[in-house]
């Protein structure tokens, strides 16, 4: 955690929203590790702005009906950030992809073995370098503090040790 899965995730996400790629729609689920499919279906139906009475009071096999029935008439990314566990696409409701639909699926996860689980490509976000961690410290605290007491810099170099790369803790 805090490597900056999201952060990726949500850079993703804004170049979708912000430039012209041809997709009818971007949905972002935020899973995390009490998520199930009912969340995930619920989140989706809204974002997909389907009315209320068509799947509230549904059945999971019914809302995944009902996702399934709109997202196969369109092109869409579906960004799932921090899942924990395995999760079981076609139950949710999302059609399977292909080249002719050209959607696409990406999520964030903690665990390798749920990238297997899911069939999935993974790529490895990785700590940051010490020079990289001590490089986005100084640009976020200013080169004026770190220069205002002799003493700042030799300790802003412990705390970055400290942080182990991680960009969040940064």
């Amino acid at each position: 955690g805090g490597v900056g899965k999201t952060t990726l995730l949500k850079r993703i996400n804004n170049e979708f929203l912000q430039t012209g790629y041809e997709v009818d729609v971007v949905i972002w689920v935020v899973v995390s590790q009490q998520g199930n499919v009912e969340k995930v279906q619920e989140t989706i139906l809204n974002k997909l702005e389907i009315a209320e009475y068509k799947w509230k009071d549904r059945s999971v096999h019914e809302r995944a009906e009902e996702i399934f029935s709109v997202l196969q008439t369109k092109k869409f990314v579906l960004l799932l950030d921090d899942i924990w566990k395995q999760l079981d696409l076609l139950e949710v409701g999302i059609p399977p992809l292909n080249d002719q639909n050209m959607s696409k699926v990406i999520f964030t996860t903690r665990f390798s073995t749920v990238c297997h689980d899911m069939g999935a490509k993974s790529i490895e976000v990785e700590c940051l370098a010490w020079e990289e961690a001590f490089s986005l410290f100084w640009t976020k605290v200013g080169e004026d503090t770190l220069n205002s007491h002799p003493d700042i810099r030799k300790l802003a170099e412990i705390f970055v040790k400290e942080c182990k790369g991680l960009p969040l803790a940064l």
